[in-house]
């Protein structure tokens, strides 16, 4: 028995009203759910996200970051543990029971099942707010800014240290 699959994404583009790409895609997926009840969207495409955010990701957010843990907790973490702190806390999805409808939760704590989201897979849009959130993080538990793109890197370091 196949198992039909939760979501099907097709990309395509909409001119004079009509898909023009991946038609025969869009007729498949359809196909796919036959007999049963769903639910259509679509969304604007947005290109996935640009080698300068990738890098100012990793060396400004993450490198302020792993910074802000040393400085503020005492403690040294790797550059991939301070990613998955960003990804578990920043980006993630919360897992659903798709029984009940209610969020899923761990029952030894009771709290919120949360599964982080790649980064990889985010749009130049969503990485923006990627970045707005981990900046946001920041300030919020600490008071320390991290900079923004375009600002002057050896003066922000030293501006939030102090």
């Amino acid at each position: 028995m196949a198992v039909t699959p939760k979501k099907i994404s097709v990309q395509s583009e909409v001119q004079d009203g009509k898909l023009t790409k991946n038609r025969e895609l869009v007729v498949d997926a359809i196909n796919t759910y036959e007999g049963k009840k769903v639910t259509v969207t679509i969304e604007r495409f947005y290109k996935k996200r640009s080698n300068k955010q990738n890098n100012y990701y990793w060396g400004v957010i993450v490198e302020h970051w792993m910074r802000i843990i040393r400085e503020y907790w005492g403690e040294i973490w790797e550059i991939d543990e301070v990613h998955e702190f960003l990804k578990g806390n920043l980006n993630y999805d919360v897992l659903v029971d798709d029984s009940t409808g209610e969020l899923a939760t761990n029952p030894q704590t009771n709290e919120v099942i949360r599964k982080p989201k790649s980064t990889t897979k985010n749009t130049t849009f969503t990485q923006e707010e990627y970045h707005e959130a981990a900046r946001q993080l920041a300030w919020e538990m600490f008071q320390y800014t991290i900079p923004l793109p375009n600002e002057d890197l050896d003066e922000s370091i030293d501006d939030s240290i102090n």
